[in-house]
């Protein structure tokens, strides 16, 4: 089979195939309004907390009183100018759309670095809308930045070698599992022969430990090992034999044989890399072999092999006459993408799919020089169309829990009193930077140790405990499964507080927040709640009216409810039909996000009484 080459109506329909993807991808996953709840996840608001305190005076810090190297610091150095500008509480809300624009800056840049127009069209095009980089553009996080850094990498590697090395470095800034890409890029730019690819991956690595080692006396970043350690430690305690490990490993090893992460970012581009890898190398004679392999295998049930089928096909249908012109470097690439998902999942295990975004860039790379093919841009573009349906959204509707604890910790615990979090981004930025100046700052420390070394240092010794009484800290707060006992629970961390640790005995929950309905299908995980530790002195006296917090999102009302154990709090939903909200299992002061619909009449009741609690203004 031979390719069809240039094409006037191939051009056209690549082109307009390319634009229906852009619009699918924009329609389906580009947020208006993005929030906690469907795009900022809790590490957004570490970046975000660090940012604003950089921007107030107060140093480049997340907990108080400790610097931390645990975000990524190209992004977070972009986001103070605008916390300066526009105040802290603002940058959940323009980050989110700076990100989209730096997405947009990367299309334009493909578009505008590539030769033949029609590539350049099509390139442009397909990133703009491509499903996984639309949505994590908008995540609050580096992602959209350090992709522009990488394909200004790729698209500078033939100029200037300082103009190169400057990118290199603020690539590796941008995010730090990028080394690996420049390694490859910079030995396809130089050759493996040439000392001087060593040049730009050294400084670039320079700089990252520099910076590492003057905010978090680590040459690793504080956010590296944390939650690696914790998955790897519960584990070990849960099955203590090599049995569980290997078969764990294997695990999250396998989707980097060409799996799911490859099929998020693209799997007819990255299909189409490998090919172009191998081409030169598989022996003619079983060019039919993979296509085989990849259909008994799918026979078989086996799942995630997009990108293996779409190799396979290329090998079996296209001579390796037909990609003379392609370079040997792809194979170097491959590598270079494989080490970011080597390094989240199957070292780490803490795969996360923005991870797998730079590798968009590799499909793009390896498709650039062949555009006089435009068959494979028609491909590309059709293919990219069916790939937004892998894209699903995120559960992160319960981090609006985390948002209510940080916005109303002042409604029920007294000024001057510590709390330690474990997911600690969301409320340390609503209960300690996003705060009226009239509101005392709440200080907050970070348990897992992401952006806190000193309480990973504490976790690992199995005393985080006595390390929270040498800060003062008396208070807890996180979802309950946080502290359990049970290591088959992966963020389980109640045996890293000490010897005699029992969280039922230990801990005395003095209020949780609670989205009715929301949980996370782990024991204790409805709401997020505040513990006093005891012994730690006597707890804070509990709130004793039920109150009124003011307006919540989508026509919602806050509500605080001093509870009692056993009682059940009911919304009137209309006129002699009650609803519950929240049945209370321990004495406690609910703070709680009411919506429009439970709202009905206005009037909440305590099950059993005839009197209502309260009677909400409706809109």
């Amino acid at each position: 089979m031979r390719l069809p080459r240039t094409c006037g109506w191939l051009s056209a329909a690549a082109i307009a195939a390319a634009a229906v993807a852009a619009a699918v991808g924009l329609a389906c996953h580009l947020e208006l309004q993005p929030d906690a709840t469907n795009r900022l996840r809790d590490d957004a608001f570490y970046e975000f907390t660090w940012a604003a305190n950089v921007a107030a005076g107060r140093g480049p810090m997340v907990s108080d009183g400790v610097s931390t190297s645990g975000v990524q610091l190209l992004w977070s150095l972009l986001l103070v100018p605008v916390a300066y500008a526009f105040g802290a509480a603002a940058l959940p809300v323009l980050a989110p759309w700076l990100g989209f624009a730096l997405h947009v800056a990367t299309a334009a840049l493909w578009w505008g670095r590539t030769r033949d127009r029609v590539t350049a069209w099509c390139l442009g095009l397909c990133w703009l809308g491509q499903p996984l980089l639309v949505r994590e553009s908008q995540n609050g996080q580096e992602t959209a930045l350090a992709c522009l850094c990488l394909s200004a990498l790729w698209l500078a590697r033939r100029g200037s070698g300082r103009w190169f090395t400057v990118l290199a470095v603020l690539a590796v800034l941008a995010r730090s599992d990028l080394l690996g890409l420049l390694v490859a890029v910079s030995v396809w730019r130089y050759g493996c022969r040439d000392w001087r690819w060593l040049l730009a991956p050294g400084l670039a690595l320079g700089a990252h430990v520099g910076t590492n080692l003057a905010l978090g006396g680590s040459w690793l970043p504080d956010s590296a090992l944390p939650m690696a350690w914790l998955w790897h430690s519960n584990l070990a305690l849960a099955d203590p034999g090599s049995r569980s490990f290997w078969a764990q490993s294997w695990w999250f090893t396998r989707p980097v044989v060409l799996g799911g992460p490859w099929a998020l970012a693209s799997a007819m581009g990255l299909g189409f890399a490998v090919f172009a890898a191998l081409r030169g190398v598989w022996p003619a004679g079983l060019r039919a072999v993979p296509a085989l392999v990849v259909g008994c295998a799918s026979a078989l049930g086996v799942h995630d092999l997009a990108t293996a089928g779409w190799a396979a096909l290329f090998l079996a249908l296209f001579p390796a006459t037909e990609m003379r012109a392609l370079h040997r470097g792809r194979t170097l690439m491959l590598l270079g993408a494989a080490s970011i998902l080597v390094l989240h999942w199957a070292v780490r295990w803490y795969p996360r799919d923005y991870y797998a975004a730079p590798l968009v860039f590799v499909a793009l790379a390896a498709l650039q020089p062949v555009g006089r093919w435009r068959l494979l841009l028609l491909l590309f573009a059709v293919a990219q169309i069916q790939d937004h349906r892998r894209i699903a959204p995120e559960a992160l509707a319960g981090q609006e829990e985390m948002v209510i604890a940080g916005r109303f910790l002042v409604d029920v615990l007294p000024d001057g009193l510590g709390v330690g979090c474990f997911n600690s981004g969301l409320v340390t930025f609503h209960a300690n930077v996003d705060v009226p100046a009239a509101q005392a700052r709440r200080r907050i420390w970070n348990l897992d140790g992401v952006v806190d070394a000193r309480a990973f240092t504490a976790l690992r010794e199995r005393r985080l405990g006595r390390w929270l009484d040498e800060q003062g800290v008396p208070c807890l707060l996180d979802n309950a499964a946080q502290f359990a006992l049970d290591p088959r629970l992966p963020h389980a961390s109640g045996h890293w507080f000490g010897e005699g640790f029992r969280p039922d005995v230990d801990l005395v929950e003095l209020a949780r927040f609670d989205v009715p309905g929301i949980h996370n299908g782990r024991p204790g995980g409805d709401s997020m709640r505040l513990y006093w530790r005891r012994g730690r002195g006597e707890p804070p006296a509990r709130p004793s009216e039920p109150r009124d917090l003011g307006p919540a999102p989508r026509d919602g009302r806050y509500v605080l409810w001093p509870a009692r154990a056993g009682q059940v709090l009911e919304a009137e939903v209309a006129p002699g039909r009650r609803q519950a909200l929240l049945a209370a299992d321990a004495d406690t002061t609910a703070v709680l996000r009411v919506t429009e619909a439970q709202l009905g009449t206005g009037r909440l009741f305590v099950r059993g009484a005839e009197q209502p609690l309260l009677v909400l203004p409706r809109l």
